[in-house]
């Protein structure tokens, strides 16, 4: 290989053009110099050369351990494997998905703890029977609930239970038949009977309502706004 055509002294960094041996500036050999630049523009290409093709070799390898360890079928049945639990895991979620029970299917839903507030507060209770489910108020004649003689002077009886669910769909049917003015009619059903007297039930939460005869229709509804059956 020829000479480079301008080196640089090592001592004093002149640039010295042609193949002088001296440095033209300061007169120091410039024959290691050449010598050493040459031998670094020599060698590069080989351990270029060398470093690619250990590259190369560490890739070979690399996919040899991969495929030769892990056929492509094997990765192939690894993924259809795993769509597969997917799937079923989602089918499983769907299928033992459980709706909430209704409140009226709950144990404990006594009567005192579903009555609305503004008629228990009214009123004095007693259980009919042992199970609890079943309760007898009166609310006294001179009781603010009573304001007005909307029960005609007299302390108001009515009776609060928790049934099943079925025997409250029979008692609202039976209310339906009697030919009674309904007011509400869907979860929550509110009627005034024929001789005046109030039927409510709420299936929500199993509760069942009747009460004693009132002055009127007029002071049923008037009821039914006080004790927070009707908005």
């Amino acid at each position: 290989m020829s000479k480079l055509s301008e080196l640089i002294c090592q001592y004093c960094a002149h640039r010295n053009a042609g193949a002088d041996s001296r440095c033209g500036h300061c007169g120091a050999p410039l024959r290691a110099v050449a010598h050493a630049v040459e031998t670094v523009v020599e060698e590069t290409p080989a351990k270029l050369a060398k470093v690619a093709k250990a590259a190369e070799k560490l890739g070979a390898d690399a996919e040899k351990i991969v495929s030769g360890g892990y056929p492509r079928w094997q990765w192939r049945a690894v993924g259809v494997a795993i769509l597969v639990l997917i799937v079923l895991a989602i089918v499983v979620a769907r299928s033992c998905s459980v709706s909430l029970p209704s409140l009226s299917s709950l144990p404990g839903g006594m009567p005192e703890q579903i009555t609305p507030e503004p008629l228990r507060s009214a009123a004095a209770c007693q259980p009919l029977d042992s199970s609890g489910k079943s309760e007898k108020c009166v609310i006294a004649a001179n009781h603010p609930m009573l304001f007005g003689g909307i029960a005609g002077g007299r302390e108001l009886t009515f009776y609060a239970e928790h049934p099943q669910p079925d025997r409250l769909a029979d008692a609202i049917s039976r209310w339906r038949a009697a030919g009674g003015t309904t007011l509400v009619d869907g979860p929550v059903y509110v009627a005034i009977g024929p001789s005046a007297t109030v039927w409510y039930a709420d299936t929500r939460l199993g509760l069942k309502l009747e009460t004693g005869t009132f002055a009127g229709k007029a002071g049923a509804q008037t009821f039914l706004s006080r004790a927070g059956l009707v908005r």
